[in-house]
């Protein structure tokens, strides 16, 4: 019913960091780096579902904060209750939107923010101060 998660169209990748600082990204093309955030029943607590990013809506407080990077033009972010708001940054010529979502006790506060279109998403992340942690394995036995 997607009650549950919260659906942004419209972006072409997303990055997240945990409550615990972990950091991630995926492309909507299901490339990954970094480290996700799990929840129970192993699905990831931010990733793409076909081409629509989502947020795990029951586990949000394990989110402090996550960004969608715009694919061009406006992306869109669909409530629970089926309503969608459509988000942009700054309008002009080569500026491209990235809609941050920050958890504040049990709400996302979003806002849309605007960059250089030509950034690619490794200069966004910096811009936003996400650096990706990834895994060491598991113990060696």
């Amino acid at each position: 019913s997607g009650t549950g998660y919260r659906f942004v169209t419209g972006a072409r990748g997303t990055a997240w960091e945990g409550e615990d600082r972990t950091t991630g990204a995926q492309s909507v093309h299901r490339e990954q780096i970094g480290t996700p955030i799990p929840t129970p029943g192993n699905r990831p607590l931010v990733g793409f579902v076909n081409r629509d990013a989502v947020v795990v809506l029951r586990h949000v407080r394990r989110l402090r904060r996550a960004l969608f990077i715009g694919a061009g033009g406006t992306m869109t972010v669909q409530t629970f209750d089926g309503s969608a708001i459509a988000v942009q940054g700054t309008l002009g010529p080569g500026l491209r939107t990235v809609l941050t979502a920050t958890r504040i006790g049990a709400l996302l506060e979003l806002r849309a923010e605007s960059v250089p279109e030509d950034w690619d998403d490794g200069e966004i992340w910096r811009e936003f101060a996400f650096t990706m942690t990834v895994g060491l394995g598991g113990l060696r036995r």
